[in-house]
């Protein structure tokens, strides 16, 4: 996945030995998640799916994939797994793959069959999972340890889902700061939350040049490029954490006039940064905020 992974529990009922082993288990579902579903391995069921025309697939696999449709949906297509084509084109390498077609709206023209757990799909698509899988694991993750902990936090590279409060500092919820990228400053807000997940979605973790120019992995799939429209950087609080990941980058992608509409229509909490260093954020974030 190419991220560190933060866990952390409390709780005065359990031994620490207890709690190290629960949270051994909770990282191997993270590597495991990984081994399953990355692009970049060769024999994950990801890649295996990705060369030939679907079939029958895992529990897990379809209940992923349909996720993505439905939120392929709920953004009007902005939220795109099919855009592997487009990040192979531009220099994002790592699978191994046949030549891959561009062409749009393929996505749509899977077929899922729910009884029999089976996904037919255009043999030139091609998916990545990278737009919605931490988030997803995320969540599973912490769905696991909330069954035993009140209190506790899983963060993958800033997605993160926090249930409780942070007792180490004697708070019945969780500080968190959000890092402004464009500034390099630590914080451009601190975050009061408890129960809920954020995530933030920006272009400049995963840069590269190709062909003399600068390319990264967020990607207008209308435009069928790397998104440059002013933006920088996006964090949305959602109580799933595959929610909050989704709608950071649907409104990143979408830029501030149609993202900032988007989140009021669909009431996403939600904070931009330009490259111009200005930060606009909606009344339902400011409801976050610390306010000293």
């Amino acid at each position: 996945m190419k991220t560190d992974v933060f866990i952390k529990l409390f709780s005065n009922q359990y031994s620490e030995k207890e709690m190290q082993g629960d949270i051994a288990t909770a990282f191997q579902m993270f590597r495991n998640f990984e081994a399953r579903f990355s692009r970049f391995r060769e024999e994950s069921e990801l890649s295996t799916f990705n060369v030939g025309e679907g079939g029958s697939v895992s529990e897990e696999f379809f209940l992923l994939f349909k996720k993505c449709r439905e939120f392929h949906t709920v953004t009007n297509g902005i939220f795109d797994p099919s855009i592997l084509a487009v990040l192979e084109k531009i220099g994002y390498k790592g699978s191994r793959l046949p030549a891959i077609s561009e062409a749009k709206g393929l996505f749509l023209q899977m077929i899922f069959d729910e009884k029999k757990k089976t996904i037919q799909k255009p043999k030139d698509l091609f998916i990545d999972l990278g737009g919605i899988g931490k988030g997803y694991i995320v969540d599973k993750v912490a769905d696991f340890l909330f069954k035993k902990y009140t209190n506790g936090i899983v963060d993958a590279g800033g997605d993160m889902r926090v249930f409780g409060g942070d007792k180490d500092q004697h708070l019945d919820y969780f500080a968190i700061d959000v890092e402004n990228a464009v500034t390099g400053e630590t914080s451009s807000v601190t975050l009061v939350l408890r129960d809920c997940a954020v995530a933030t979605s920006g272009t400049s973790r995963r840069n590269w040049w190709y062909q003399g120019e600068r390319h990264h992995h967020i990607i207008d799939p209308l435009l069928r490029k790397s998104v440059k429209n002013g933006i920088f950087q996006v964090t949305v609080i959602a109580t799933h954490a595959v929610e909050a990941d989704v709608f950071a980058k649907t409104l990143l992608i979408l830029g501030l006039e149609e993202g900032f509409l988007f989140a009021q229509e669909k009431n996403i909490p939600a904070l931009f940064v330009g490259e111009n260093k200005k930060i606009t954020r909606n009344t339902l974030f400011q409801k976050y905020e610390w306010k000293a």
